[in-house]
């Protein structure tokens, strides 16, 4: 046994609770607030006046594709595409002669020089190996003319799902692929072995460690070694030894293979379970893909697009449903956000059961109204407000739905909120969410403008997003989440209390150790 002392214990049961120790037994919480005298065989751990969270869980990552991009050339803090190309063409130095290059994350809105999306000619202009570069929204790419030669890419190459070649006024090829198109590019790049997945999943667990980060809900399963090869190799990185709390999402192609392996929903082992389906339904704003009633400030008639045809999703929901399985949706548009409920309306999950609705920036009164007493959890990323406000009003155009990033009026509404980074789109610190919750500024002027502030959520309420929220989104509020007799000793210490600090230091709260499963990971 160990007892946890010297610290402020916020219980997560109701605000401001806190307790002055913890005894844990293995990999739970025995009790609370105990004698130290009467338990003198315990461990005892002295945490020197910290703070202590339940362990952070990220409701929405990558984990794969998390580890991929810190292994890879990511572009994401470049300020100009200058700068960008330069960093690609350092990277093409290093390689050998036939090799191929993917580089990630790359932000046109975050240059100063030319806030366009890159193009083959960008490409071609450093480089004749092929080269792939994916926009940090995963949501589209671009490659140069080596790679199209090499992939024999034309206009006309077919591939399944909503998406999108692009070309100029000429018809010819830009080099621009979006959403399902993507795939024709990514799927000839060779599939990753499962030395080199376990490596990218060691590697984003252990920088997640050190954000106090103990668990997280990713989707990797579709996109890597299939689902048995992907699944395998989550299984075979994250035990006891390596502990960290795994819960998978289900993409919606691979439900024959989950029937097929005669997998479960979430069986129990304390690592790695399989969670809902995964299904995209629209794109993104910054893609202009995203499915919105009122179209784009550039092209009204442009209203997105859908990722299947109604007759497509509503099969997908209802294969799902035969499987006894909750859904997880995508939706970045207001018009997909109505159809979506819609649907659900239709064909519910069994009892007991939430569906998980993702992202949901773009609402309006009547949409959640609609919504109302609809088993819902809502899966929000506060950071994409920081980083999408102002550009996304600009591209939306003066029409854009009011409810913008809603969370406080999501609570009001009685629907739970569970919070994520959506990494490697964004950075997986939870303060940079909390902060961005809290204060509702943009990454750009963090001191600045409040956008939509009648929609902040306070400390508490932000820090429940990372802890009791997910548990919820979890299907665990009765054993994480919370410090409480019979919860899973996972915590997460920090070196300053975020209840006492000007909302606008929360951004700069550091961890300083992470426990996970009655372990110290950090």
């Amino acid at each position: 046994m160990k007892l946890l002392e010297n610290a402020r214990f916020y219980t997560m049961g109701k605000e401001g609770e806190f307790v002055r120790n913890v005894l844990i037994d293995g990999a739970t919480i025995r009790a609370i607030d105990v004698d130290p005298a009467a338990h003198l065989e315990a461990e005892r751990i002295n945490l020197n006046g910290a703070t202590v969270f339940p362990g952070f869980v990220d409701s929405h990552i990558h984990l794969l594709w998390y580890g991929q991009a810190l292994a890879r050339l990511n572009l994401n803090e470049t300020t100009t595409k200058k700068q960008a190309l330069e960093k690609i063409k350092q990277r093409l130095a290093e390689l050998s002669e036939t090799e191929w290059l993917f580089v990630e994350g790359y932000d046109e809105n975050k240059w100063t020089d030319d806030k366009t999306l890159l193009t083959a000619a960008d490409l071609d202009s450093i480089s004749e190996t092929p080269l792939l570069v994916r926009r940090i929204d995963y949501h589209s790419v671009t490659v140069n003319h080596a790679l199209m030669e090499a992939i024999s890419l034309s206009k006309d190459a077919k591939f399944e799902g909503g998406g999108e070649i692009d070309t100029d006024e000429n018809s010819e090829l830009t080099g621009i692929l979006k959403d399902n198109a993507t795939n024709l590019a990514i799927q000839a790049f060779p599939i990753p072995t499962t030395a080199e997945m376990k490596m990218w999943l060691e590697l984003a667990i252990c920088d997640l460690w050190k954000k106090g980060i103990t668990g997280a809900h990713s989707e990797d399963l579709h996109y890597f070694d299939g689902f048995k090869g992907t699944l395998g190799a989550f299984r075979d990185t994250i035990n006891a030894e390596f502990p960290f709390r795994a819960q998978l999402l289900i993409h919606h192609a691979e439900l024959a293979a989950f029937k097929q392996e005669k997998e479960l929903f979430m069986d129990g082992n304390p690592f790695v379970e399989l969670d809902a389906v995964k299904i995209f339904f629209d794109g993104t704003v910054g893609s202009r893909t995203a499915y919105m009633a009122n179209g784009y400030a550039d092209d009204a008639s442009n209203h997105g697009l859908k990722i299947h045809s109604d007759e497509e999703f509503v099969a997908i929901v209802k294969k799902a449903r035969e499987l006894g399985l909750p859904v997880a949706i995508h939706i970045l548009g207001d018009a997909a956000f109505q159809e979506v409920v819609r649907v659900l309306k239709k064909y519910p999950p069994k009892s007991g059961l939430h569906d998980r609705m993702i992202h949901t920036p773009w609402l309006t009164d009547e949409l959640i109204a609609e919504a109302e007493g609809m088993p819902l959890l809502f899966d929000v990323q506060p950071q994409f407000m920081a980083s999408d406000l102002p550009w996304a009003l600009d591209v939306l155009g003066e029409n854009y739905p009011k409810r913008a990033f809603a969370w406080k009026t999501l609570l009001e509404n009685g629907f739970a909120l569970a919070g994520g980074s959506d990494a490697p789109i964004e950075v997986p610190n939870p303060f940079y969410g909390i902060h961005a919750a809290v204060t509702r500024t943009a990454t750009s002027d963090l001191n600045g403008k409040r956008y939509f502030p009648d929609e902040a959520l306070t400390v508490y309420e932000a820090m429940s997003l990372y802890t009791t929220g997910s548990a919820k989104a979890s299907y665990k509020p009765f054993s994480r989440g919370k410090i409480a007799p019979g919860f899973a000793a996972d915590f997460t210490v920090l070196a300053t209390n975020p209840f006492e600090v000007a909302t606008n230091d929360l951004r700069d709260i550091q961890v300083i150790q992470t426990f996970v499963s009655g372990l110290k990971v950090y």
